[in-house]
């Protein structure tokens, strides 16, 4: 409905069918949220994706409060607020969409090439009053070298600036994925997503139940969030699902320091789980069994290898600290929902969604006949516009540049873009 409501706008538009530069035109994939409930759930692997999943993070403005030692006193809880632009932070930009222990290695690699060349060049001048006093050392015989190294210092102080700002951003973040052990539900989840249990639910059964049963293993949203998985990626009979909820509930109130708050959220979760069950019953979600697809990257288990090296070798930071805890979120690849489709729309693959999906070009009156499309010879797509009906997340926006290449670009867009606690509250409201 949406797409033919859209394909008429643009078809009676004077202007919008004006193809001024010739080009090939973009492809508009449309899809609707119900396709695929699991991804919004799903925890994250990639820094951006786990900036706006563990942290508070809209706007592009992200808080977190940090916790500093007061001596022997109360610790002073200092609250943290940056601005997170990629047009206008090189690093953000380069390594938004790494997975975290990348991001986290690239940080320090680059930080420290950062203070080695302050350090140059600070040692090539000598004066007493800091940046601003900077005066030549006598003993230099590059006086244009010099000047030029004492001009590059305010950049130099800039980046260095925002590279701490990321330092500190990334110890929110680990702090979050130590103390929750999102590892673990990342693994149990892309399993579960990607079909591991698919011919053997009762293991799947166990291994939810013992994560979101266990008291010490993650937040309230965290065990919720997982059994959301469960019920959507595996074909569990009802009374299985009500066992791994009640597991979850009794997990909850086993948690040290569990309050009203913690409550109200497992009674959310419950209602969601029941809105789910009833969209099953009715069949009217899709089997999410197989929902990702999973690549072993030829480079992930080398890139692993070379951060565990590198851990090790630093005894002090928090790399070296981080490296049990977040090891499992670097090695593989999954492929999401929209990233399958897009990728089998955009090569135009046999036996997949090209040959199913409604096609429409408002340049041609009625739908287009697909069976005589497959038999023509069409244009390589050199831009996809993939909207989402409902929410998105940071996650799938990510994913899906796996199908951007040098000569395709991939944009991205939602009714809303939401986080799963959004997403799971809205569910909870519809159960």
């Amino acid at each position: 409905m949406v797409a033919r409501k859209l394909n008429k706008m643009i078809a009676e538009h004077p202007t919008l069918l004006r193809n001024k530069g010739g080009g090939s035109r973009p492809l508009l994939v449309i899809l609707d949220r119900n396709a695929d409930l699991i991804t919004p759930f799903q925890h994250a692997s990639t820094y951006q994706a786990l900036i706006d999943d563990l942290l508070t993070h809209k706007a592009n403005r992200v808080e977190f409060v940090v916790t500093q030692d007061a001596g022997g006193k109360r610790p002073k809880q200092i609250p943290k607020k940056f601005d997170l632009d990629p047009d206008e932070d090189p690093f953000y930009n380069a390594h938004k969409f790494q997975p975290f222990p990348e991001a986290i290695e690239s940080n320090g690699v680059e930080l420290q090439e950062v203070k080695t060349r302050e350090q140059e060049v600070r040692s090539k001048a000598v004066g007493g009053g800091g940046e601003t006093s900077i005066m030549p050392d006598p003993m230099a015989n590059a006086a244009n070298d010099l000047a030029t190294a004492v001009d590059s210092l305010p950049a130099l102080l800039d980046q260095k600036k925002q590279l701490e700002m990321h330092t500190s951003i990334l110890q929110a973040v680990m702090n979050e994925v130590a103390a929750r052990d999102v590892p673990q539900f990342y693994e149990l989840e892309s399993s579960l997503a990607t079909g591991s249990y698919k011919n053997d639910l009762g293991q799947a059964k166990k291994d939810v139940i013992a994560l979101a049963g266990d008291p010490s293993k993650g937040n309230v949203e965290d065990k919720i969030r997982l059994v959301m998985v469960f019920c959507l990626a595996t074909a569990a009979k009802s009374a299985d699902i009500d066992e791994v909820t009640q597991a979850m509930q009794k997990g909850v109130e086993s948690m040290e320091g569990v309050d009203r708050v913690a409550r109200e959220k497992v009674q959310v979760g419950i209602k969601a789980v029941q809105y789910l069950k009833q969209l099953r019953s009715m069949h009217m979600i899709p089997s999410m069994a197989d929902m990702m697809t999973t690549e072993v990257d030829s480079s992930a288990g080398a890139g692993l290898s070379s951060f565990m090296a590198k851990a090790t070798t630093q005894a002090t930071g928090f790399l070296a600290k981080a490296t049990d805890r977040v090891s499992s979120l670097l090695g593989k690849i999954h492929k999401h929902h929209a990233t399958r489709v897009v990728e089998n729309l955009c090569e135009m693959k046999p036996g997949t969604e090209d040959e199913d999906f409604l096609y429409l070009d408002p340049k041609v009156k009625g739908e287009v006949d697909v069976a005589k499309l497959r038999t023509m010879t069409r244009s390589p797509v050199r831009e996809v516009i993939t909207f989402m009906i409902g929410g998105g997340c940071y996650a799938e926006y990510q994913n899906l540049q796996m199908v951007a290449t040098d000569r395709r670009s991939v944009s991205y867009g939602s009714t809303e873009l939401i986080d799963a606690s959004q997403f799971l509250a809205q569910l909870g409201q519809l159960g």
